[in-house]
């Protein structure tokens, strides 16, 4: 690993350590636009009427956007869970509304997407910083 250099070229060794909390104290606000946007999703899909493209965005972004830093971060699972939640909500559109089970696997994904934010909150508060150790059980997940 490249050592993190101020601009006066002096080693911060809190760097990592300081940007690992940033990454986990973000977590839980991720988690909540993923469930405002599929919320607001599935409100108007059980309304009838087509969802508002603000939701879908929500739900699209916040999901995006872990799928790419988590892995950074030592949580491949979150990624991968994240990254397929991004897919299934870009697939989504108001004129191609999702199905109810399109919904129930969503919120299954958000669950678990939070339980890892979780574990990942707990060892950076541990000090290990909420890098993953590889649990060959999580590599078997229903489709």
């Amino acid at each position: 690993m490249i050592d993190p250099m101020l601009p006066n070229h002096r080693s911060e060794p809190d760097f990592m350590p300081r940007l690992r909390r940033i990454f986990a104290d973000g977590l839980p606000e991720r988690v909540a636009r993923m469930r405002r946007g599929l919320d607001g999703v599935a409100a108007a899909v059980a309304a009838g009427v087509p969802p508002e493209a603000d939701h879908l965005e929500e739900l699209f972004l916040a999901s995006h956007s872990l799928k790419g830093t988590a892995p950074g971060f030592g949580a491949l699972d979150l990624g991968t869970d994240a990254g397929t939640l991004s897919a299934i909500a870009q697939s989504w559109t108001p004129e191609a509304p999702p199905s109810p089970e399109g919904l129930e696997r969503a919120r299954y994904l958000i669950d678990r997407i939070e339980a890892a934010c979780r574990e990942v909150i707990v060892r950076t508060d541990a000090g290990s910083g909420g890098e993953a150790t590889p649990d060959p059980a999580s590599t078997s997940r229903p489709q």
